[in-house]
């Protein structure tokens, strides 16, 4: 009986996929150092400084401020409120309309050393611009620039008066929509003018 004995013949490596892979790292090579070799020729350029953001002056702020108010206010109808020596609103006046209100402001306080109190304390109904609002038939005087107007100045009001007056200046903007001015009308006087001395 024979043995065949096949002998193993062997293979030469694939010499092939090593020249492939030897080329691709060649080229790879190549290509850095060309890409190394542009960027040393031609340097980014060096970023822009960024200019430092300077906020505005404060006297630049209150001029845009004065101008929005300014136009805010013009654009308002103004609606004066006319307020008695006696403490009562008598009128409304809005452009040549008059309209007649008969509506007191203040009230004989229950407390003794009170004496009066400002009836717009006690409701809302009460306060000066909604008073201008119900008689002029508006749900908000939004635009309405509302100027209170009474006939004594402001030093010579009652104490009650002048303080509830100023209360409802706030509460226009707050419940009503409107912007109130308390006016004095004595610093719409016109000056004394001094007399010649002979």
């Amino acid at each position: 009986m024979k043995l065949l004995i096949r002998r193993r013949v062997r293979r030469p490596p694939d010499l092939t996929s090593l020249f492939d892979v030897l080329f691709i790292v060649v080229f790879a090579a190549l290509i850095r150092a060309a890409a190394a070799e542009h960027a040393a020729a031609h340097p980014p350029p060096p970023p822009r400084p960024v200019a430092p953001v300077v906020p505005p002056a404060a006297q630049a702020l209150r001029q845009h401020a004065l101008a929005d108010l300014g136009a805010d206010l013009a654009a308002r109808t103004p609606l004066v409120v006319r307020i008695t020596r006696d403490a009562r609103i008598d009128a409304l006046e809005v452009g040549d309309k008059r309209i007649a209100v008969d509506v007191p402001l203040l009230e004989q306080s229950r407390d003794l050393d009170a004496g009066v109190t400002y009836l717009g304390d006690r409701g809302a109904d009460l306060r000066v611009c909604k008073i201008a609002a119900v008689r002029l038939g508006a749900s908000e005087l939004s635009h309405y620039l509302v100027i209170i107007a009474p006939a004594l100045p402001l030093a010579d009001l009652r104490h009650a008066l002048f303080d509830g007056l100023h209360r409802d200046l706030d509460r226009c903007l707050t419940e009503q929509h409107g912007l109130a001015a308390l006016i004095d009308p004595a610093a719409l006087a016109p000056a004394a003018t001094p007399q010649k001395t002979p």
